[in-house]
């Protein structure tokens, strides 16, 4: 008995994995399939633009012309790729950091009684608070 339940989880398992399998192998290969057709036409229409070309301008002008076109081609769909990126946005300000700057002059002269290390640290204080806040970082 504990063989046949072992047996039909098993049986029921390959089911589903052979399902998600022809669920995502037929479109990509049919995708594939139609990727292949296409790359097919292209190289065709090259072909009858190179022969088209040929008689009217020589057959080195008309491969030059036959690339550049491919380039310029090429250069379009790789336009989305460059155009798409964008940097992701700038962090936003810590709100604990006047917080931290204004403990810090409250603390400092009864702290270290140097009122010359106490204006250091907080000019240091201050200018972590204003490089946390800028919104123009690159």
């Amino acid at each position: 008995m504990r063989n046949d339940i072992v047996a039909l989880a098993q049986q029921y398992a390959q089911h589903r994995v052979q399902t998600a399998v022809r669920r995502i192998a037929v479109p990509a290969a049919l995708g594939l399939v139609a990727a292949i057709f296409f790359l097919v036409v292209l190289i065709a229409l090259f072909a009858a633009l190179f022969f088209w070309l040929a008689p009217l301008y020589g057959p080195i002008s008309a491969a030059l012309i036959v690339a550049a076109v491919a380039l310029v081609l090429g250069l379009i769909a790789l336009l989305p790729v460059v155009v798409g990126r964008r940097p992701p946005p700038p962090p936003a300000p810590n709100p604990t950091t006047p917080q931290i700057a204004t403990l810090l002059a409250q603390t400092a002269p009864l702290a270290l009684k140097r009122p010359l290390l106490t204006a250091a640290l907080l000019a240091v204080a201050v200018g972590l608070m204003a490089r946390g806040s800028s919104t123009d970082k690159r």
